[in-house]
């Protein structure tokens, strides 16, 4: 098992390097109404064929806009607005969610999705009619071609500002029949998490041009692996699921952030343990998250990690300015609640239920609004590093 443990990166890096030489490359031709030829749009075929969605917008005269640090793009044709994210499935048209047969995926800067399925989003949301004849490689166009209007430079500036950041996904952990964990006066996890993400979102949605989002708003179940689906079906540029810890023992206290990585201590294995029985609850055959599971997502979200571990620092950093608690830093575990978000993300410990002090300080509103206003702070610290 060691020895698998120590060369599965590499089998996983040579799977890739197979995997792009396998694939092949080339050029699709674009036929306007009238027959003519107005260009060549860029393909990889692998198990499908793939359109660069740069190219072809490009060659189309419409607007769009790349953030590479984030994976993502957005396109106009016409008066429709796709927004794409690399290394996931759904894309969102006009503020409403599709899903692909496949993932969206970045080569040298461009964005290539699954063609035919690309091109029929675009006849159903558009005035054109897009169709593939692949015996003769050619994109046929029915229609009027809607190009986006010419926006002034002002204007492209500040809607890429907007666009490249513009949706956090709030996570409040545990609801409904899974109360999370309970202090010695009966707190329940579930509540001061709920309080403290509702809280959250009021701020960043008085303050902020940002779309918020919660997992849940109320006290219901929500299963983990429906959590990340919901952020990636709403197109989630951040990923925040809120917790509180606990401990056999009364004497520990403190806030720390978390990251999808290896658990480098017992004591960050079993806070992910703890975090990750709600399992039991779901009714499905979850195993035990392997080591090996776990390398595999971590290389999956290595795109994110850098934005992940900034926003992390300023949470802790935030949250310290503010609250009178111990800072325990930044750690990294296994939690089934972050694997498969295609963001930036991170699990916050807001502090011990199971320290009396603790909770009591859990159980005030003024603490709680200030533990919200704290991780307000480190969003706009993010968004500032974003912009620059």
């Amino acid at each position: 098992m060691k020895l698998f443990k120590s060369i599965y990166p590499i089998f996983y890096y040579l799977f890739f390097i197979s995997w792009c030489f396998a694939s092949t490359q080339g050029t699709i031709k674009i036929i306007d109404s009238k027959n003519f030829t107005i260009g060549k749009v860029n393909y990889i075929k692998e198990n499908q064929y793939y359109i660069s969605i740069n190219n072809f917008s490009d060659i189309l005269l419409n607007n769009n806009f790349t953030n590479n640090n984030t994976e993502k793009m957005v396109v106009y044709f016409g008066d429709t607005k796709i927004k794409i994210t690399a290394n996931i499935s759904f894309v969102i048209i006009n503020e409403k969610a599709y899903q692909l047969d496949n993932n969206v995926f970045q080569r040298k800067g461009e964005y290539y999705a699954p063609l035919d399925d690309f091109l029929a989003l675009l006849t159903q949301h558009t005035n054109t009619d897009y169709s593939m004849d692949y015996d003769s490689m050619s994109i046929s166009l029915d229609g009027v071609v809607q190009n986006a209007p010419e926006l002034k430079t002002t204007d492209l500036v500040e809607e890429k500002k907007k666009w490249q950041f513009d949706t956090i996904i709030i996570d409040p952990g545990h609801g409904g029949k899974d109360p999370g964990s309970v202090g010695h006066k009966g707190t329940k996890e579930k509540d001061i998490v709920l309080d403290v993400s509702k809280r959250l979102a009021r701020k960043i949605q008085k303050n902020l041009r940002i779309k918020t989002v919660l997992t849940r708003d109320e006290d219901v179940f929500v299963r983990l692996q429906d959590r990340t689906k919901f952020a990636n079906t709403n197109e989630g540029d951040l990923f925040i699921s809120i917790h509180v810890n606990s401990n056999e023992s009364k004497k520990p206290s403190g806030f720390e952030t978390y990251l999808l990585k290896p658990g480098r201590n017992q004591e960050a294995i079993n806070v992910a343990l703890r975090e990750n029985s709600v399992i039991e609850l779901e009714g499905n055959e979850f195993e035990k998250l392997t080591d090996e599971q776990l390398i595999q997502a971590t290389i999956a979200q290595s795109g994110f990690v850098q934005y992940s571990e900034k926003f992390a620092a300023l949470i802790q950093e935030e949250i310290d300015k503010r609250v009178q608690s111990r800072n325990r830093g930044v750690k990294q575990a296994g939690f089934y609640v972050l694997m498969g978000a295609s963001m930036p993300n991170v699990l916050i410990e807001l502090g011990y239920i199971s320290n009396p002090n603790e909770e009591k300080k859990l159980n005030s509103s003024s603490y709680r609004d200030m533990l919200a206003t704290s991780i307000y702070y480190a969003i706009l610290q993010y968004q500032k590093i974003l912009n620059d």
